[in-house]
């Protein structure tokens, strides 16, 4: 079964690489994700402090498309 991951819209290169690997990648705010990935965090995320997701997130600042996807199978 393919994850579903939500990914922030700043991170194409992290996209492509979800997507070869067999993630289904979706936007930021859709509901049903297994995880999502941002790209850099503040105390508002995505301007919706009442929003709370209830699945891993991951922070893709400064890292790699690689580290990426290895930070994810972990929280996975």
């Amino acid at each position: 079964m393919n994850k579903i991951v939500a990914v922030d819209d700043s991170l194409s290169p992290i996209t492509e690489v979800l997507k070869q690997r067999g993630y289904h990648v979706t936007n930021i705010g859709d509901t049903g994700v297994d995880a999502v990935i941002v790209n850099g965090m503040d105390d508002n995320f995505m301007g919706m402090e009442d929003i709370l997701y209830d699945v891993p997130l991951v922070n893709a600042q400064g890292k790699t498309p690689e580290e990426v996807l290895t930070e994810l199978k972990a929280k996975l």
